[in-house]
């Protein structure tokens, strides 16, 4: 967002000191949308102060893109939507408003405020609307999220250290470790979802606030399951989660929300950093942690972390695959692929990081890692299906042949058909129709025919 030539009034100053932006903020800046320096302009003709604030800041600083664009104002809710009667009311109790931008975009703006009287350990009992850009930046939880950039004077606010601690790799809470943690529980999971920087690698906790973690992790008592999810959401998605799950896991901080006692799982944890395990899903991961659970405790954890049907559903069915793998033939290949579809290599992967980690092996067959290798190979040159992996033939068509009613029976045809059109490659209903007269389906219990599943 660059200046243009004339000259708008700037917004009231902040009461912490600020100094000129480093080369990557500058640059930041001049990429903000127009329609921010029209939202500060309206700000700063009511005589109010605003920045950009939080996250924002902090992944510029980065290199990191980011959408969202937090801010924080010295007006008052009642004020603001006065001057932006189209905004709406995200928390306002709390102060906050999303804003409209002129090319529709979305800015959410805060008051300045401080807090105290966290009963719940998450929502602060009394919040009082404040003018001190010092006093807000002091309670957010770590010191690089507590950075402030005044774009119209082109200054950051830093009086926390937030950019030394970024340079540094550093994750620091804003003054008291204990304290920040004691506001909101569920910044424990965020300070070791922050100790994943993807390409920078994997950072380190400050002395007070690595202990306060360890000594409060059950703090996260008071975190609904909710907010637990989302957060180790991300941590599992994370490109070093290996590393930081291990760390979790040495805290103690596992034990409060997974089955079990993890910091003697060391087994577990081998076969998180296994170099096969680089690279897959955050559901893969989760499942491969709990690999040793049985079925019902995994369906248990994942209900109870209120997970959606869909993300459950995703985790139980890779969780019960673990131990399967695909026969030598071609047919077999072929229906484990239509099954598996982007998920063929990856299971086999995975099925590779449960033997050489020794883990499972009750429920292990006896395929050798070389064995996995080799099928693993064999996909790889396996000729694509003639008639690609959707059936050829429809309820109707086999209802005309076979004079078979709706129900479960011709379901079941239907699926045993499309199974042996997958396994002998047919690529014509005609083909299909020949295997269909080879069969002894009208003697036959249909509970007992094929269906496509691996």
């Amino acid at each position: 967002m660059s200046s243009d030539q004339t000259s708008p009034p700037d917004p009231i100053i902040g009461d912490t000191p600020g100094a000129p932006l480093p080369p990557l903020l500058e640059r930041w800046v001049d990429q903000l949308p127009t329609e921010l320096d029209s939202i500060i302009t309206t700000v700063a003709q009511a005589e109010g102060g605003i920045w950009v604030v939080g996250g924002a800041v902090r992944d510029a600083l980065l290199g990191v893109e980011t959408e969202d664009i937090d801010l924080a104002v010295t007006l008052e809710p009642s004020r603001m939507l006065e001057l932006f009667p189209d905004a709406i009311s995200t928390g306002i109790q709390y102060g906050t408003l999303t804003l409209r931008g002129a090319d529709g975009g979305f800015y959410e703006a805060t008051t300045l405020r401080t807090e105290s009287m966290y009963a719940d350990g998450r929502r602060p009992e009394i919040v009082d609307f404040g003018t001190s850009l010092r006093g807000d930046l002091e309670r957010r939880d770590f010191t690089f999220n507590a950075m402030a950039v005044d774009v119209r004077r082109r200054l950051i606010h830093d009086p926390y250290n937030g950019l030394r601690d970024l340079e540094q790799g550093r994750v620091k809470a804003v003054g008291q470790a204990y304290q920040r943690l004691a506001e909101d529980g569920l910044r424990i999971l965020r300070a070791y979802r922050f100790l994943d920087r993807g390409e920078a690698g994997v950072w380190k906790f400050d002395q007070e606030l690595s202990e306060a973690l360890k000594q409060h992790r059950t703090m996260l008592s008071g975190v609904t399951n909710e907010r637990i999810w989302m957060e180790w959401k991300k941590i599992l998605h994370g490109q070093h989660a290996a590393e930081v799950i291990e760390r979790m896991a040495r805290d103690e901080v596992l034990d409060r929300f997974l089955p079990g006692q993890w910091r003697a799982q060391t087994h577990r944890f081998f076969a998180q950093r296994h170099p096969l395990a680089d690279g897959i899903t955050g559901a893969e991961r989760f499942a491969l942690l709990l690999c040793e659970n049985t079925s019902r405790e995994v369906s248990n954890t994942l209900k109870n972390l209120k997970l959606s049907k869909k993300e459950r559903q995703e985790i139980e069915l890779i969780h019960r695959r673990f131990g399967r793998v695909p026969g030598h033939t071609k047919a077999d290949l072929r229906v484990f692929r239509a099954v598996m579809q982007e998920r063929s290599a990856s299971h086999l992967h995975l099925e590779t990081v449960l033997r050489e980690s020794g883990l499972n092996a009750e429920k292990m067959d006896d395929a050798s890692t070389l064995y996995l290798e080799n099928t693993h190979k064999e996909l790889i040159h396996l000729a694509p299906l003639r008639a690609g992996d959707e059936p050829l033939v429809d309820g109707h068509w086999i209802m005309q042949r076979t004079g078979l009613s709706k129900g479960i029976a011709l379901g079941r045809l239907k699926s045993w058909l499309h199974r042996l059109q997958i396994e002998r490659d047919l690529g014509t209903k005609e083909e299909v129709e020949d295997v269909l007269c080879s069969l002894i389906w009208n003697q036959d219990d249909h509970a007992n025919w094929p269906k496509v599943e691996f």
